[in-house]
């Protein structure tokens, strides 16, 4: 048989014909998506997964899968995604933070996606109505128009992208549950009818639970029944508007279900414009340009023209920039004209339709960004549908001349190939944060978020001068997403400082970041370390952290440097209920173990504090503190044997060098170590412990003893406790 010879298909089995397109997709998915499984961790991945504790499973039990439905990033405790959310924990519990393992999902999630789709193509041209006019050519259709929506690059945003599983999980429900409907109405048998259709109805709710835009599936379904299945008369029209009403029912009642188990209501989140800089009017008009966009981006997916942000100017009336009207009468014009034809080209009619109709939730009134690609994994699914009718016609148009039907062969083999290729190698953009934003920066220099991003990732890597040099360069330009965004770029300059110890200048972008956004994130948890650092102005760190907690009721740092800050103050039961409330957050979180053990041994419970203390070093067994307040506290209980144990053991596991920065650290006078044993207990023990090694390891020893006593008396009173800032 001829590849695209066309009714050629006839030839073989329905199993032989579904097997091939199967193993077809698998096999190109599988090659263009090879070179993604270590792409790293991206951008919202971090928030929504990477440092989503609610996410982090290490026992499967009802608890924990029922604590990642409420795993919203910025409020967690709010349901979020459930399904995608699950999906995220079990891979984690899996895989634990191994990119790997989402890669394979991810990949998996798309080719199932595309068998679907394919079920779903080839279904539809059988149908009674259509049958008679693609029938022969059903699956020439179903595999090319397939085939061109799997391997177009501008599904990379939702593939390669981990966080996106939330767009793509959303699409392979989506289909599915298409799918599981036109069996349903096409079983002749009651009982078959009933288990389509429950199942249809179990994928439907599945892909709301992955991504809200699940929520346009009962509008598809209504039109695709319409025009597909009853067909266009007169009445089907009058039968259709009890069905229609009935869809717009369950649409609404899906949406109270959303905002009744979301902590998110319908004033609230039209509010989030408050944030954006640009009116609900402004980003209405704006999107009729992002979706010609879209459209030029499916038509010509060139990796040149890709890129995770876009740069795209607000529309500011109809007319400004002149394009807004243009886009608004040409999509007017292609819905008006599909309309027309609805009678005698249904599955071309209802394709643009559907196209057009998966673009309303995300790109019509909602306050989202302006433009993300991965947008276009639903709504793209049937675009290609009328392009392989197309293409068919001509081939059909040619079929006696076997030259041309030759050259039109290898035409889509080509085009197949070229995409391909194309989606392999924006792939190799996504390799990691460094190459992702270098690319947003190189097609977008005038993004803010680009520079910022890369700027951050400078940073994150020790080249702090290039991450100055680019957060600089990002506040000289536009903000086109938020209007405070500008202020995590003053924070993280002022980390840069704090960490170069020039707290003038920490403290100025610190201050910067408060005036742009006054709950900017951590800033005030910042803001309190460096006065803690830099000061013993107690009151002054007290209000900024009061106002750290009361910003951010969730952050884990601002309320274990509020508790070590009331304990330096000397209110050491307030100091434990804010510590207990940082434990609360994170149950494994070293610092907030030794500050507790810390805390426990000021108030005299030496037994409480010793088992803080080895919790801590099951968390971290090379925990050099923990070693060393454990010998404090046997000390103290007159145990001076186990004290010189434990100290013999931590001996056996310290290096000379790790030794020797330690006193160096523990001696600094304001350094931010959060807490410090009592040396005047611990280096005569520990000279004892190292006695039996070098001799040059003892005199190390002694002379950090001789001057800890001679520098213990000049030790400034301050709460070097405030020791944990954000990054």
């Amino acid at each position: 048989m001829k590849i695209f010879a066309l009714k050629s298909e006839s030839c073989l089995t329905e199993c032989r014909k579904k097997t091939f397109a199967f193993i077809t997709l698998f096999i190109i998915i599988l090659s263009i998506y090879s070179n993604t499984f270590q792409a790293s961790w991206h951008f919202d991945d971090i928030p929504n997964i990477v440092e989503n504790k609610r996410l982090h499973v290490t026992t499967l039990s009802w608890s924990n899968i029922k604590r990642s439905f409420f795993a919203a990033p910025r409020s967690p405790g709010e349901l979020y995604r459930p399904v995608a959310c699950l999906s995220f924990a079990l891979n984690y519990y899996f895989g634990k933070d191994n990119v790997l393992v989402y890669h394979i999902v991810n990949i998996s999630i798309h080719f199932l996606t595309a068998i679907f789709l394919f079920l779903f193509i080839y279904h539809t041209l059988n149908l009674p109505l259509l049958k008679a006019k693609y029938g022969t050519n059903s699956y020439f259709i179903a595999v090319l128009s397939t085939t061109l929506w799997a391997i177009n690059p501008i599904q990379t945003q939702a593939i390669t992208y981990i966080v996106q599983r939330m767009a793509s999980m959303a699409g392979m429900f989506y289909i599915i549950s298409m799918y599981l409907y036109i069996k349903g109405r096409t079983a002749t048998h009651n009982h078959a009818k009933i288990t389509f259709f429950l199942f249809c109805s179990i994928s439907a709710i599945l892909a709301f639970g992955s991504k809200e835009n699940g929520i346009m599936l009962p509008a598809s379904l209504f039109l695709y029944d319409f025009l597909l299945i009853q067909g266009i008369s007169r009445e089907t029209a009058k039968k259709n508007l009890k069905v229609l009403l009935a869809g717009a029912i369950l649409t609404v009642c899906m949406g109270i279900i959303y905002f009744a188990f979301s902590e998110t209501t319908f004033s609230s989140l039209f509010s989030l414009y408050e944030r954006r800089p640009f009116t609900l009017w402004e980003r209405f008009i704006t999107q009729p340009r992002v979706i010609i966009f879209y459209i030029s981006l499916l038509l010509y997916p060139m990796s040149t023209r890709l890129s995770l942000d876009h740069d795209i100017a607000i529309s500011h009336s109809l007319f400004d920039p002149f394009t807004t009207i243009v886009s608004i009468i040409l999509i007017l014009g292609v819905v008006v004209g599909t309309i027309f034809i609805s009678k005698r080209r249904p599955l071309i009619a209802f394709s643009i339709f559907f196209f057009f109709l998966n673009h309303i939730t995300e790109s019509t009134i909602l306050p989202l960004e302006l433009i993300f690609e991965h947008r276009n994994y639903i709504p793209s699914m049937l675009f290609f549908v009328p392009i392989a009718i197309g293409v068919m016609s001509i081939i059909s148009f040619f079929s006696y001349k076997q030259s041309m039907h030759a050259i039109l062969t290898l035409s889509i083999i080509l085009v197949i190939i070229v995409e391909g290729h194309a989606t392999f190698m924006r792939n190799f953009t996504w390799k990691n944060e460094k190459s992702l934003w270098i690319d947003c920066v190189d097609k977008y220099s005038a993004l803010f978020r680009a520079h910022h991003n890369l700027a951050k990732y400078y940073s994150e890597h020790n080249q702090n001068e290039k991450a100055i040099t680019e957060y600089k360069n990002a506040l000289k330009l536009r903000l086109i997403n938020t209007t405070d965004e500008k202020a995590i770029t003053y924070f993280n300059l002022g980390v840069i400082y704090f960490q170069k110890k020039e707290f003038n200048k920490a403290k100025t972008y610190y201050l910067q970041a408060i005036n742009t956004d006054p709950c900017c994130r951590g800033v005030h948890n910042n803001l309190a370390v460096l006065l803690a650092t830099t000061g013993n102005n107690y009151q002054e760190v007290f209000n900024e952290l009061k106002k750290a907690t009361a910003c951010n009721p969730t952050s884990m740092q601002a309320y274990g440097n509020m508790g070590m800050l009331l304990i330096k103050m000397g209110k050491i039961d307030e100091g434990i209920v804010h510590l207990k409330k940082a434990l609360k957050l994170d149950p494994h979180y070293v610092p907030t173990l030794e500050r507790l053990g810390y805390a426990n041994m000021k108030k005299g419970h030496l037994g409480t504090a010793s088992l803080y203390f080895k919790r801590t070093l099951n968390q971290r067994p090379i925990n050099i503190r923990a070693f060393l307040y454990l010998a404090e506290i046997y000390a103290l209980s007159g145990d001076t044997h186990k004290a010189q144990e434990s100290l013999s053991q931590f001996v056996d596991m310290i290096q000379h060098k790790d030794l020797v920065t330690l006193l160096e650290n523990l001696l600094e006078t304001e350094s931010l170590l959060n807490i410090r044993p009592n040396m005047s207990i611990i280096l005569p023990l520990l000279s004892k412990a190292y006695s039996k090694k070098e001799s040059s390891l003892q005199k190390n020893i002694n002379f950090y003893l001789n001057k800890f006593e001679n520098t213990i008396h000049d030790t400034k009173k301050m709460p070097t406790g405030i020791s944990y800032p954000l990054r």
